[in-house]
């Protein structure tokens, strides 16, 4: 913080910058600011070996702007698609998939791809047979998960669903709308892949889907923005037993809702990293399990 704002730049980009960097704490907020200067190629590439995880994955606009290399660009890669690295951030597929889709450049493709698929160890596995319906209606494409974000309620609602079903001990995956089907998928792939099944399938028929869909599974569980017909409950009481966990995650936040009560009901508003765990909390907290003994199977 001595050295003169005409000599900082030097210090950043000259022999053994990023070890000086590092040696001060200095993150990459804290050099923007106190460079008094542009956040140009060369600075980044002082700072990149410096930033965490997320630091990067938020920055990778900023890197291709500033015209980063393609040795520090492969560096980043290897660093975002590390399974230590994901597994260390403790960082669920939404923040991956909002960061492939808002990528500019394709070298950040593959990585992301394969963080994506690294994340899943972070979601819980569900015993059991599960139910997994994800809504599809138009609605669900007119709006984001939050101000924030710039990833659509009916992509968030995919890689949710699809997350848990590939790490669940039996899943069945489906998409619904004014009709309702199967989404297809195989241990181990690529959840992209994946989400390229899904379409866009106009209104919101949610009992439909779940008599449709229900065989004797151990729960349900619906992400949705609830804008289906209120004449009739989402979930159906003569298909699916008061017994059976339902769970449903209401995207427009916690406004009325179409969604059942009762004991083994259950709403959520909107849809963040925590949703992953709330299933195994809940049915943990119902079989008299300690909190700190649930978690990624």
């Amino acid at each position: 913080m001595e050295t003169a704002p005409d000599e900082r730049r030097a210090l950043v980009t000259g022999p053994d910058g990023p070890a000086r960097l590092a040696a001060a704490g200095m993150t990459w907020e804290a050099v923007a600011g106190w460079l008094h200067g542009p956040m140009d190629a060369a600075v980044w590439e002082a700072v990149i070996p410096t930033m965490g995880p997320m630091a990067l994955l938020r920055n990778l606009r900023n890197f291709d702007e500033a015209g980063v290399s393609d040795e520090a660009a492969a560096r980043v890669a290897e660093r975002l698609s590390d399974p230590a690295e994901v597994a260390r951030s403790r960082q669920f597929p939404f923040r991956y998939l909002a960061a492939h889709q808002k990528a500019p450049s394709p070298r950040w493709a593959a990585p992301l791809e394969r963080a994506l698929g690294h994340s899943l160890a972070n979601v819980p596995a569900l015993p059991g047979r599960t139910l997994i319906l994800v809504d599809r209606s138009d609605s669900m494409f007119w709006d984001t998960v939050s101000e924030r974000s710039e990833l659509t309620r009916a992509d968030a609602a995919a890689v949710f669903g699809t997350a848990l079903a590939a790490r669940a001990e039996q899943a069945n995956l489906v998409e619904f709308g004014w009709g309702s089907a199967e989404v297809p998928y195989a241990p181990g792939e690529p959840v992209l892949d994946v989400l390229r099944r899904f379409r866009d399938m106009g209104g919101t028929y949610t009992a439909k889907a779940v008599r449709k869909h229900y065989r004797e599974h151990d729960r349900i569980l619906i992400v949705t923005d609830e804008q289906g017909a209120p004449h009739e409950p989402a979930v159906p009481a003569e298909t699916v037993p008061a017994e059976i966990p339902v769970y449903t995650w209401n995207l427009a936040g916690y406004q009325p809702a179409h969604s059942p009560r009762g004991p083994h009901r259950h709403t959520f508003g909107g849809l963040t990293d925590a949703a992953f765990r709330m299933v195994g909390l809940i049915e943990a907290g119902r079989g008299a399990a300690w909190p700190w003994t649930t978690g990624p199977a």
